[in-house]
């Protein structure tokens, strides 16, 4: 949602269509090599994130999550590298550790 001031000095919220399933994320439409870059191709990596960065909350969410289930351990999902996602699932398993 955005909000814009008409010249009569009027605030006017717009509501901008945001995807909600994965099938309709920014990311459908690219190159899928795009997201799936040698870790030291650093441009690549960022261009890859900025499609995440379009991404609603929820969809963005969905993607990391079957990326984290999956066990996936290349490409960009959620935004993340797979590095960063390990680091994501070795706290996670830290975490269960330490609370049993």
């Amino acid at each position: 949602m955005t909000r814009s001031k008409a010249k009569t000095g009027v605030s006017v919220v717009l509501e901008m269509p945001t995807p909600r399933t994965i099938n309709d994320a920014p990311c459908q439409s690219t190159d899928p090599d795009t997201f799936f870059a040698d870790p030291t191709e650093f441009e690549k990596i960022k261009l890859a994130k900025s499609f995440c960065a379009k991404c609603d909350p929820v969809t963005k969410d969905k993607c990391l999550s079957y990326a984290l289930t999956n066990k996936i351990r290349y490409g960009i999902w959620g935004g993340l590298t797979a590095s960063e996602r390990y680091t994501i699932q070795r706290r996670k398993s830290r975490s269960r550790l330490e609370n049993k």
